[in-house]
C-alpha cells in the first residue's frame, strides 16, 4: 500500500512535465511580422539581405504606370524645399541632427537631396494625392526604392514609413525651407 502514494506523485509529475513540454513546445509561427520579423509583403527576413535590384525593378514598374496614370503634380509637395527635422527609425534622432538636410521635388516627377549647398543624389518619385502616398527610386542602383503615407499641411511634411519596401519602421518630420538652404554658407 506504500507504492500508491509513490505512483500518485509520478503520475501527477508525468502530467505536470507533459503539459509543461506542449506549452513551451509550442511551435505555431505568430502572425505579426512585427514579431516575426517578417516584412508579408515582401515576405522575408528584415535582417536578411535585400534583392535590391528585384524591388528597384518593381517600383520602377509601379512608379512609370503611376506617373501615366497620375501624371500630375501637386504644389503642396513640390513648392518649397524641406529640410527634415527628425527621423525615427526605432530610436529617436538627436535634436539638430538634420539641421541643413534637405529633398527638393520638382514638378517633373524628380527631386534631389542633400546637405546645405551639397547635392548628394537624386531620383524619381511620384506623390499620389488621393492615397497620400509618396514613392521615391533613388538614381543610384545601390539603393532600394521608399514609400511612405505623407501627411501633408502648408509648413510640415509627416512621412510614415509602409511595409511594401519595408520602412514601416520609419517617420521624419519635414518642414518647409527657405531655398537659400541649397546656397553656400
Amino acid at each position: 500500500m506504500k507504492t500508491t502514494p509513490f505512483i500518485f506523485i509520478t503520475a501527477i509529475l508525468l502530467i505536470f512535465t507533459a503539459c509543461k513540454s506542449e506549452i513551451t513546445g509550442n511551435t505555431e509561427k505568430v502572425t505579426d511580422p512585427s514579431v516575426n520579423n517578417v516584412n508579408p509583403d515582401l515576405g522575408k527576413n528584415i535582417n536578411s539581405p535585400i534583392n535590391v535590384r528585384g524591388l528597384r525593378a518593381q517600383a520602377l514598374s509601379i512608379l512609370n504606370h503611376r506617373l501615366k496614370k497620375f501624371p500630375d503634380t501637386y504644389a503642396i509637395i513640390e513648392s518649397e524645399v524641406w529640410e527634415y527635422q527628425f527621423v525615427f527609425d526605432g530610436k529617436m534622432s538627436p535634436l539638430g541632427r538634420y539641421q541643413g538636410v534637405w529633398i527638393d521635388f520638382k514638378d517633373d516627377h524628380t527631386y534631389e537631396y542633400g546637405t546645405r549647398d551639397k547635392v548628394e543624389g537624386g531620383g524619381r518619385y511620384n506623390y499620389h494625392l488621393d492615397r497620400s502616398e509618396l514613392v521615391l527610386v533613388d538614381s543610384d542602383d545601390g539603393r532600394k526604392p521608399q514609400e511612405f503615407v505623407a501627411k501633408v499641411t502648408d509648413a510640415v511634411m509627416v512621412l510614415e514609413g509602409t511595409a511594401t519596401y519595408n520602412d514601416r519602421h520609419i517617420q521624419m518630420k519635414l518642414e518647409k525651407a527657405p531655398q537659400n538652404i541649397k546656397e553656400p554658407k
